[in-house]
């Protein structure tokens, strides 16, 4: 039976979602100059810029396996990212006191994620 047009569009948002978040744990883990001024700015540790950068590496694997393996990983990799953008938008708007406007990316991702998660967990059956 053929994918509707939604089902493909969400296997896409899975897709660059998983990428991105592979790109944006990556970057953390080779502390770039940015991020370490940014978490210091956050007044987090440096060491939790490598945990971060490892969640998002670990949620983007779990997306793009989904896309191959089995649709949990995808469910899973979804939780990771959408809990971590959570962290990201508290961070900006209260730890921080930043715009909304800087948390815009973050609500995409969260979005994004949890655009992956609901319609699998809707239908899953064990």
């Amino acid at each position: 039976m053929p994918m509707s047009t939604i089902e493909t569009a969400i296997l896409v948002i899975q897709g660059l979602l998983g990428l991105i978040m592979l790109a944006s744990g990556g970057v953390k883990f080779i502390r770039t100059d940015f991020h370490t001024t940014q978490f210091d700015q956050f007044g987090y540790p440096q060491w939790f810029l490598i945990v971060t950068g490892g969640v998002e590496v670990l949620g983007g694997l779990g997306l793009l396996a989904g896309l191959v393996f089995a649709p949990i990983l995808g469910v899973l990799g979804g939780f990771l990212i959408a809990t971590t953008m959570i962290g990201a938008i508290l961070t900006h708007l209260v730890r921080v006191d930043d715009p909304l406007s800087a948390s815009i990316p973050a609500a995409v991702f969260l979005v994004a994620g949890l655009v992956v998660m609901i319609p699998e967990l809707l239908t899953f059956q064990p």
